[in-house]
């Protein structure tokens, strides 16, 4: 696929293919030359090199959204590879700006569990984030998420339903990506769904991030070192 692709184009977008970034990510297709989407799922952000053409000088035709931080609109021209960096830099950092920013769709409490918990950590390789887990590893974080995919349910209340649900899809979503996504990427993901549990209260905490379970998840990750603070209190 790679050599569909003009050499140009692959080297001034080189930095960004060989790290994983937890914002966005490429999208296998055969549609386009290369696509980029948001990794928020609720979110159509993109940036689409459609194709490219050598005269009157080597340029891409980039199909981006949004178009800048004025406007969530689709933006579609032609661009000079020579400025191609600097175009998917300039949407990279709108998507970083609203991943930091704060607003009232945010749930403060989650983010804050899963900030502990992810901060908790320090990935030490070089290729967390572009290389997945050993498959020992693998194996030992799928069970500690399959008990809480076949246990978490009979938690379920009227208030919290809507919350569980959402709870079990990223569990879901997770023990998909355990082999396709990076060891970074894995660590993000478990961060928030071990925040969403923690919101639910103490009692989901003891169920599920008990010390059985964080001896589990150690021995998973490896690759991390804790920077002497244990998971939970």
């Amino acid at each position: 696929m790679k050599k569909k692709i003009p050499l140009q184009i692959l080297k001034t977008l080189e930095p960004f293919l060989k790290k994983e970034s937890t914002i966005f990510e490429i999208i296998p297709q055969d549609q386009y030359l290369i696509k980029f989407v948001d990794k928020d799922k609720k979110s159509d952000f993109h940036f689409i090199i459609e194709e490219f053409k050598n005269q009157p000088a080597f340029s891409v035709l980039v199909n981006r959204k949004p178009h800048s931080d004025l406007a969530t609109k689709i933006d579609r021209k032609w661009v000079n590879v020579n400025l191609l960096e600097k175009e998917f830099q300039s949407w990279v950092n709108i998507l970083e700006e609203y991943d930091n920013i704060k607003s009232i769709f945010d749930d403060n409490i989650v983010e804050a569990f899963a900030n502990e918990y992810y901060t908790e950590f320090e990935i030490i390789d070089e290729d967390a984030g572009i290389n997945p887990l050993k498959v020992k590893q693998i194996l030992l974080l799928d069970e500690h998420l399959e008990k809480i995919q076949n246990n978490i349910e009979k938690y379920k209340t009227e208030k919290n339903e809507a919350e569980i649900d959402n709870i079990i899809n990223e569990v879901i979503e997770l023990r998909e990506n355990l082999t396709k996504k990076s060891k970074k990427w894995v660590i993000k993901k478990l961060s928030l769904v071990w925040g969403k549990i923690s919101k639910q209260g103490p009692i989901l905490i003891k169920e599920f991030l008990s010390e059985t379970s964080k001896y589990l998840i150690k021995e998973s990750v490896k690759f991390i070192v804790e920077k002497g603070i244990d998971l939970l209190p």
